[in-house]
């Protein structure tokens, strides 16, 4: 697959034609089969408003998680707090991502520093932050399946998402996995598709290129 929108807007369009209903961490229950698909924001806020835009003409809504502690972009500052509100506002759901690497080394609990973490988020968007994602999570974070506030934020790498889903990704600008032939073969009935906006432009690229 390659790193481009009309790539995207394929991959989207092959989960509907296989009957995947697009739904979020709080209700995929409703559906027979679904798809969580969801976003990390590691770099551009710009890159990711584009992809909710294309998400937003196909009538899809996603979750997109951004860093409160990135060394690329300032949630507060104007700008980038008007485009988290903007993808709201498209439908779409704007969550946490957690740096723990922040923390190592200094006896601090994890989970109560993702919960601060989500506090800071909620004053930044003004609503409650509802889920949160690792980036680039330790296994003994994978094993750890935080509860994050009592279950009231969504852990997506607990066991449910992370085990119980069949989960591909394209980190590192890399599919593990053939993320096509898995929705075509309709072997899972849940599905949780993981990209970061940055690799993605109108012309493929190489990583280097895209990070540049």
């Amino acid at each position: 697959m390659e790193f481009t929108y009309k790539a995207y807007r394929e991959l989207l369009t092959l989960l509907r034609e296989h009957g995947y209903a697009f739904c979020s961490y709080h209700d995929y229950r409703k559906c027979e089969k679904s798809a969580i698909v969801r976003h990390d924001i590691d770099m551009n806020i710009v890159k990711a408003v584009q992809m909710a835009e294309i998400e937003r003409q196909m009538g899809i809504s996603s979750t997109y998680f951004v860093l409160v502690t990135s060394n690329f972009y300032n949630i507060f500052s104007k700008e980038n707090q008007d485009m988290l509100r903007k993808m709201q506002q498209m439908g779409h759901e704007v969550g946490l991502h957690f740096d723990e690497a922040k923390y190592e080394g200094q006896g601090i609990d994890m989970v109560q520093a993702m919960e601060q973490e989500a506090e800071l988020l909620a004053q930044c968007l003004g609503c409650p932050v509802r889920s949160v994602s690792m980036h680039r999570p330790s296994k003994e974070t994978l094993a750890a399946d935080y509860v994050v506030k009592g279950g009231q934020i969504v852990n997506s790498y607990g066991t449910e998402f992370f085990q119980n889903h069949k989960y591909v990704s394209d980190s590192r600008r890399h599919w593990r996995e053939d993320v096509l032939s898995i929705i075509k073969s309709e072997e899972y009935d849940r599905l949780h598709v993981l990209t970061h906006p940055f690799w993605y432009d109108e012309s493929e690229q190489t990583a280097r290129e895209a990070l540049k």
